[in-house]
């Protein structure tokens, strides 16, 4: 009766006698283990059968027959349940297994034996394992705009979920091949891995491997190979020693994958078994596909960035003010930091202008209002506007309204503050369009702020500006800031004009370089990683 009910069950059911020698296995457990009798399956010898798998635990360490919960039972050890992942060596099937033990012992207690359950958990197994690496791809793939780096952490992902081995080819602008990525599960083998990186083939259209990538790359297609044969490696092989590498490697199955955005193949997966003898099939090519398609999503992101922040930085250097240059009687000193491109890509809209008129030396120093191009390219206006309007009238507040004119002219509300200064032997002519006033720090740590401030430029109709005449005594210094410097976040609030003013006294005398070089490190200590928006600041004295 008791044989009968198991014979029906459908979970795999075997007898261990107390000796160690499978006694019964129901048809279930012949099928799962590949006999057509119980007695084809006793001429084996229970080690000899483990032998034609690659047996491992869910965390890839190989498990032998002491690890088997029935023989831990012979042994007189607990059993508990252990999960095995199983690939069949001869066809590359890959199975897991959960194993149950028990012991069968008489009404005295005496040990007779030991009955083990397998129960196939390959399909929850499977969906467990695909589900964990898109769950990890989509942690992951976000991670880092380094695509390099990220293309790392596929493989990495990839490897040993999916395959062995995992590499990662791009297609560059010059339809060039580079081979961004590739690791191996086995350690001892990545040097292998590295070697056959170094010999990938540089052109889609290459024979070999580059052949088989060029179809893929053409059509989009994937391409499985479940059975890699000693003449396909020799057909992939660009010379004998590349075909000893594959060869050493062990090659079972290969499959090459595309990487996709929109219309547009950028390169391809590669993922091949080797010491795992398993055999990829459709299941793994699914998978593998949606894989590269996220990997691919990353990489044009990642590269998109990295052409956003080239351009804002050669847009930002382009800008950039030149040095001050050499003005007779004064002593001229710049700090320029724009916003660190790795926090935005956006261009800042400080900027500073020293030109020369008839002999006399102008300043124009300023912000505009917004970020990004359409703030740069007013910047650069605003810049050599300022020369040109000054040939018309080298008037400060002249200046001014000239350029209040010119953004008047533009499209939407653009809004600069500016102060315009005129310099002289002993003093400054100076207007101001709503920026923060000019400090001038005399030698006694006395401090005037000039001058008071006017309308902003691009803000209000019929605007008019004013000028001040501004002594400036030997050794007295004059700073001008944009409101990056006191608007500088601290970890409780701002840098502020009150902490700016303190730290300029207490520099009172100093050369301007020395001035400027200590108010970059207090804005940076103050910051901490806050980090800084744009910053610009002048320091000017007379010789």
């Amino acid at each position: 009766m008791f044989t009968e009910l198991v014979e029906i069950l459908a979970e795999a059911v075997t007898v261990r006698a107390p000796e160690g020698e499978i006694v019964y296995a129901n048809r279930t457990a012949l099928a799962h283990l590949g006999f057509d009798s119980l007695d084809e399956l006793r001429q084996r010898s229970s080690q000899s059968i483990m032998d034609d798998y690659v047996v491992e635990d869910e965390h890839g360490q190989p498990l032998t027959m002491e690890d088997v919960p029935s023989v831990r039972l012979m042994h007189g050890n607990r059993a508990e349940p252990v999960l095995m992942r199983v690939v069949n060596r001869a066809t590359g099937e890959l199975r897991w297994d959960l194993l149950k033990a028990a012991a069968v012992r008489d009404d005295e207690g005496r040990f007779l034996g030991a009955m083990t359950v397998i129960e196939d958990v390959t399909a929850v197994k499977t969906a467990e394992v695909q589900t964990r690496v898109l769950a990890e791809s989509g942690r992951i793939l976000p991670s880092s705009l380094d695509y390099r780096q990220t293309l790392a952490n596929v493989t990495e992902i990839a490897v040993p979920s999916l395959a062995d081995y995992c590499s990662v080819d791009l297609v560059s602008e010059r339809n060039r091949l580079e081979r961004v990525a590739a690791t191996h599960h086995d350690p001892g083998l990545r040097r292998l891995a590295e070697e056959l990186r170094e010999l990938a083939p540089d052109q889609p259209s290459a024979g070999g491997v580059g052949g088989i990538m060029s179809r893929v790359l053409s059509t989009g297609t994937s391409e499985l190979y479940s059975e890699v044969t000693g003449e396909q490696l020799a057909d992939v092989a660009r010379d004998q020693h590349h075909l000893r590498l594959l060869q050493e490697l062990g090659l079972r199955s290969m499959l090459i994958v595309p990487m996709r955005v929109a219309a547009q193949t950028i390169g391809a997966m590669t993922l091949a078994t080797d010491q795992s003898r398993r055999r990829l099939g459709d299941g793994d090519v699914e998978l593998a596909e949606q894989l590269a398609r996220r990997a691919a999503v990353a990489v044009e992101n990642a590269r998109l960035h990295t052409k956003l922040a080239t351009v804002a930085a050669t847009l930002q250097q382009s800008l950039r003010p030149k040095d001050p240059p050499a003005i007779p009687g004064w002593e001229v000193a710049s700090l320029y930091r724009p916003a660190e491109i790795e926090q935005r890509i956006d261009v800042g809209g400080d900027f500073y202008e020293f030109f020369e008129s008839d002999g006399t030396w102008f300043l124009i120093f300023g912000d505009m209002t917004g970020k990004g191009v359409t703030a740069a390219a007013l910047t650069a206006l605003m810049r050599h506007g300022a020369r040109v309007a000054c040939r018309s009238d080298p008037a400060p507040s002249a200046i001014l309204a000239s350029l209040d004119e010119v953004l008047a002219q533009q499209a939407g509300d653009a809004m600069c503050t500016a102060l315009c200064l005129c310099l002289h032997a002993d003093h400054i002519v100076i207007s101001s369009a709503g920026h923060p006033p000019a400090m001038l720090i005399a030698p006694d740590r006395s401090v005037r702020e000039v001058p008071a401030a006017g309308p902003l430029l691009g803000a209000f109709p019929d605007s008019q500006w004013r000028e001040e005449t501004v002594r400036v005594g030997p050794d007295e210094l004059v700073v001008l800031y944009t409101d990056g410097v006191t608007e500088t976040p601290g970890t409780a609030e701002r840098f502020g004009s009150v902490r700016l003013q303190k730290l300029l006294c207490g520099l009172a005398g100093k050369p301007p370089a020395t001035v400027l070089e200590r108010l970059d490190a207090a804005l940076d200590a103050f910051a901490g990683r806050a980090g800084r928006d744009d910053v610009a600041a002048l320091a000017l004295r007379t010789r």
